[in-house]
């Protein structure tokens, strides 16, 4: 069987970028490596920052620029893109030095690609002659530094102490947090590029990928001839997508969304990891990772379906203990994605074949895909499964169905997906009202009704620990003092939550994707909102408790957190009742006990107590 030989080359290219042993302080110049060797035209990416970058320093007084983020955002390839953009030589660049400098019209530019790479005494020195530079409006020379957040602020603090590093220090870690320079005079600035969204950067990657040069002669190879399927080409098509309609790639986006809200950033490597591994992963390959070479005895041998698009992205291409390790496969396997099911989603996978109800849509969603649906290995482990087989083939068949799930929830069409509760196949079940609300917030429009009432409902079960089923107010209780209490049987205040008497209850956007819970006490500002950020992890703990699950029982942390957003509205509460001037009158104190009635709904019931 003959091989395209520029594919090929390409797909030995590709691989570079997957999760394969390589010396991560020197990822950039490995990849140009191979660039080289492989005669192959580089991937390009977006990198707006690159062109800010080469005008700050082409202009009549350009600033120091420090770039920050974790290992693999890209700092290296921006630092190697400005040096060529500003009439570096590539080749001196390529040999790897340390620091470079640069002629820039009558002035002089410093380049470090990876600070972590300079000895405490280069360091030393270089933070020296920056904090003396950036501090002096006539210097001649300027500086492109590029760190880790922790690899930045541990050479400012080990550089000796002077005045000018101590001012240098104050501006950088205020850069760091706000974005903002405290100190004119000091005239540098920052971007942190773990800040950039993940989710719109793996669709650019996915695009570039699938659709590089390389590729080209891909369709017309013999592995594709007659009835085989190449599992690479048939990957790259499926990631590529099949018309609007498809959700693949807008699924894929939801998850590494969803992982950024919850604190997992995702660098750039980490993405181009993910395309690669889903595009050449099999658990039979060299290091997990398909070659050309090595497709033909692949399909030979009827294994195809093990190379899976659906199985890659989460990593089970490879050995366990391998993507266990791997941080991109640890963050996406938290999603529970091949564990987590619905009922309905199973009854169709496994009885669909026989049950008139399903038999339409096990037709659309599983014979229709007979490369990674209904392959002859999943329909022999089905029908043994049925047949009442013995428990090895029983254990095959669940590995079937795990592989299954997870392909459904990729494949399953939008217009099903409500159905088939589509987020029941992961462990974040209100996900998907989850990003609903940030897709309204962000368009400018109405959160949806649903949202509201079940975020009132799960702090209304918490801060009363009662099953109680009041939408349109907030329950604030207290169990008599400020302790976190499991139960708080006494009523301090009903907060409506439509605008009503300067009360109101309402999720507000952050301006970067996410959103709050907010309360309002009051009409003018004498009383500040109190909010609480709903992370994916803090709205699925509201959703669970709101539906009658324990606070305790699913998120510890969660529980805390909002106990600790009670004591802040119960403060507030407090200063308003001080703002009112209420205090105890003729000796007595009014106590409001929390009363459930028989629909549920909590109702204060007064106690006078003499005092």
């Amino acid at each position: 069987m003959s091989i395209h030989t520029t594919a090929a080359a390409w797909v030995r290219f590709l691989r570079n970028y997957g999760p394969i042993p390589t010396n991560d302080n020197m990822y950039d110049e490995s990849i140009q490596r191979a660039l080289k060797r492989h005669k192959i035209a580089p991937i390009t990416l977006p990198a707006p920052l690159v062109t800010r970058l080469v005008e700050n320093f082409q202009a009549e007084a350009p600033a120091s620029h420090i770039i920050t983020g974790t290992a693999g955002d890209g700092k290296t390839y921006h630092c190697r893109e400005v040096w060529v953009a500003l009439g570096g030589d590539p080749a001196t660049w390529n040999k790897g030095a340390k620091v470079q400098t640069l002629a820039v019209g009558s002035r002089t530019l410093v380049i470090v690609k990876d600070m972590s790479e300079l000895r405490d005494e280069e360091s030393a020195q270089l933070i020296s002659d920056f904090a003396r530079d950036v501090a002096n409006r006539q210097s001649s020379t300027f500086y492109l530094l590029a760190a880790n957040h922790g690899q930045l602020l541990e050479k400012l603090k080990s550089a000796p102490h002077t005045a000018e590093i101590e001012r240098v220090t104050t501006v950088v870690e205020e850069l760091l947090v706000t974005g903002i320079n405290p100190d004119a005079a000091i005239s540098v600035d920052l971007d942190d590029l773990s800040r950039s969204p993940a989710a719109e950067m793996v669709t650019t990657i996915i695009d570039e990928v699938t659709s590089h040069d390389g590729w080209e002669g891909c369709g017309s190879c013999a592995a594709n001839m007659g009835d085989a399927v190449c599992p690479i080409y048939e990957n790259r098509r499926r990631l590529m997508g099949e018309g609007e309609g498809d959700a693949f790639k807008g699924r894929i986006a939801a998850l590494i969304e969803l992982s950024e809200r919850n604190g997992s950033h995702f660098p750039v490597r980490q993405l181009l990891a993910l395309v690669a591994n889903s595009i050449l992963g099999h658990p039979e390959a060299r290091d997990g990772l398909m070659s050309c070479a090595e497709v033909p005895r692949i399909v030979q041998e009827g294994r195809a379906d093990l190379a899976s698009i659906y199985r890659n992205i989460f990593g089970e291409n490879l050995r366990p203990s391998k993507a266990e390790k791997t941080e991109l496969f640890r963050k996406l396997n938290t999603f529970g994605i091949g564990a987590e099911t619905s009922n309905r989603v199973d009854n169709l996978l496994v009885y669909g074949a026989d049950d008139p109800a399903y038999r339409e849509d096990y037709q659309r969603l599983v014979l229709s895909d007979p490369v990674y649906g209904a392959t002859p290995a999943y329909s022999a482990a089905q029908r043994a499964y049925l047949e009442g087989a013995e428990s090895t083939d029983r254990t095959a068949f669940l590995v079937n169905l795990r592989s299954q799930r997870q392909r459904l929830f990729f494949t399953m069409p939008d217009e099903l997906a409500a159905d088939y509760d589509l987020w029941d196949l992961t462990v974040f079940r209100y996900a998907g009202l989850y990003l609903e609300v940030a897709q309204k917030l962000a368009a400018g429009e109405p959160v949806p009704r649903q949202a509201i009432t079940m975020i009132v409902r799960g702090l209304n079960r918490i801060f009363t620990g009662m099953l109680v089923q009041n939408q349109d107010e907030l329950v604030l209780a207290t169990s008599g003092s400020y302790s976190q209490s499991k139960r708080s049987p006494l009523l301090d205040e009903l907060i409506s939550v439509p605008r009503q008497g300067g009360e109101e209850v309402s999720v507000i956007g952050d301006g970067a994707g996410g959103f709050s819970v907010c309360v309002k006490l009051v009409r003018g500002s004498e009383i500040p909102l109190v909010s609480l950020a709903l992370s994916p992890t803090r709205f699925e703990f509201l959703g669970r408790v709101a539906e009658g699950a324990l606070p305790s029982s699913f998120s510890l942390e969660c529980h805390e957190d909002l106990l600790a957003f009670k004591a802040r509205l119960l403060r507030e509460t407090e200063n308003r009742r001080k703002l009112d001037g209420d205090e105890i009158a003729d000796g007595e104190l009014m106590l409001r006990f929390i009363d459930l009635g028989n629909d549920g709904r909590a109702a204060a019931r007064r106690v006078i107590v003499r005092v």
